[in-house]
This record gives C-alpha cells, structure tokens and sequence, in this order.
C-alpha cells in the first residue's frame, strides 16, 4: 500500500512597491505553501508553481510533533535541476534562507517530512518571496 499523501493548499500574493519614488513599479510576489499530514501520512507534498522572476527567500516552518519528525523543502527549476535543498531540518523551529535564482516557467516545490507524525498531525508551511 502506497503511503498516504499529504492535503495540500497554494496562496499566492502579488504587490506592488513604488519604491524611492520614482513612479516604477516592482513586482513583489509571495508563496505560502502549507502541506497537512494526518498522524500516519509520510509520502511528499508536491506543489507546480509557475513563476517568471527571482526567488529571494526561502522560509520553511517546521512544526513541533509528538514523534521529532524533520522537516525538509527542495525546490527544481523547469528543467528538473535542483536549486535548492534545505537538507532535513529539526522540529519547532522557522529557518529562513536568502536566495538569488531567476526562475522562469514551471517551478516544483517539495515538501517532506521524516516520518509519520504519530499521535499529531504536522502542518509544514513554506514561504516563498521575490521579484
């Protein structure tokens, strides 16, 4: 038997910033990812994004469960190469890295986590930012 997928959700926010007053507009764009896992779900969370700009931060919320599970995020550009692993990370703690990647087209974010949460569910939201 397979094991259990997580329950996914995409929010994406655009804004923009009219900086130093120059009457230019700079698109400021923003991800949130959130992947759910039940106490007995382990498989990946995969999420398709397409984004035409630069990736500038990479946020990762790893949640405190009842089994010390990791948390871990690794993003692939549009032709499958990896550009960035965060490598698994501890529980209850938000890490948040700085970036310079222009991506264009379709970009695959996955979210995993080390086992199955046991008693808890884990909640492991992803932030992404750039411009």
């Amino acid at each position: 038997m397979a094991a259990a997928a997580p329950t996914v959700t995409t929010v994406k926010t655009n804004q923009r910033d009219n900086r130093l007053n120059f009457g230019n507009n700079y698109p400021v764009w923003e991800y949130v990812l959130t992947a759910l896992w039940d106490a007995d779900d382990t498989a990946d969370a995969t999420f398709t994004l397409d984004i035409n700009g630069i990736l500038q931060k990479v946020i990762l919320d790893v949640p405190d469960t009842t089994d010390a599970v990791t948390g871990q995020v690794a993003i692939a550009d549009n032709g499958s190469n990896t550009i960035f692993d965060s490598g698994e990370k501890a529980e209850a703690v938000t890490y948040s890295y700085n970036v310079s990647e222009p991506l264009c087209g379709t970009t695959t974010v996955t979210v995993g986590i080390s086992a199955a949460p046991g008693a808890s569910t884990a909640t492991v939201v992803v932030t992404l930012r750039g411009i």
